[in-house]
């Protein structure tokens, strides 16, 4: 069961890693209409995150149709739904540093303690949430994409295709190519578009993967009962099973 348990782990960081990217700092680009820094300041200061993530893979069975991620500056909460229901639902907590996962459809759980923050963030915060994601993609080699009208409003964007946003690889990747698409309203300075497809090889055999981030909702003021993992008591821990 251990063994079923790290591949599913496993797996979990394969698929964020390749849907999402993410880490530092910043060219703000005086000649767009667009200041960056401001973008990122504004994206730092947002009291809670609501955004909706699809993506598909082509060595992994597409499990779910979207997930729903909610971020508050301690906590996150992912919700994975499939044909309408939640399937299983993640809750990172940044100060009992612990990940719980609930899966509903076998009606188990499982939580893990993580031993230092750092630690903690490079395997979880960063890999899914935006904040982290715009930064990085700031702090990579990147290009403008101009202006284009987005759900109706005017937007402006950039572009990496610097495989670096996603940190060092892992060992099985050997191959690895980024294009990532970052668009934010003009008006309001907040990102309201992310696209990212991922090309590769890991093991020897060929990847593709394609992630989008939208609907976004951004500075709310979210209940810190969303955060509190949601467990039936007929539920299992994975640790017994």
């Amino acid at each position: 069961m251990k063994s079923r348990i790290t591949k599913l782990a496993a797996a979990a960081v394969i698929i964020t890693i390749v849907i999402l990217g993410l880490f530092e700092f910043i060219d703000t680009d005086k000649t767009s209409g667009v200041v960056w820094a401001e973008v990122v300041k504004k994206v730092e200061t947002s009291r809670g995150l609501i955004v909706r993530c699809t993506g598909t893979s082509s060595f992994l069975p597409n499990e779910e149709d979207y997930s729903i991620k909610y971020f508050s500056p301690t906590h996150s909460r992912t919700d994975h739904y499939k044909g309408g229901q939640i399937t299983h639902s993640y809750y990172d907590d940044l100060n009992t540093m612990t990940l719980t996962g609930v899966y509903h459809t076998h009606k188990h759980y499982l939580s893990t303690k993580f031993s230092t923050r750092e630690g903690f963030l490079e395997q979880q915060e960063n890999w899914m949430n935006p904040r982290y994601l715009i930064q990085t993609i700031l702090s990579c080699e990147h290009r403008k994409l101009g202006q284009e009208t987005i759900e109706g409003k005017l937007c402006e964007g950039i572009e990496t295709t610097d495989t670096a946003v996603l940190g060092p690889l892992p060992e099985p990747v050997s191959r690895l190519d980024v294009q990532m698409r970052l668009w934010v309203d003009a008006e309001s300075k907040y990102p309201i578009l992310f696209e990212s497809r991922i090309t590769g090889e890991v093991d020897g055999k060929a990847l593709t993967s394609e992630g989008v981030m939208d609907q976004f909702q951004w500075d709310k003021e979210l209940d810190p009962n969303l955060f509190e993992p949601n467990i039936p008591p007929d539920y299992v821990s994975m640790r017994d099973l």
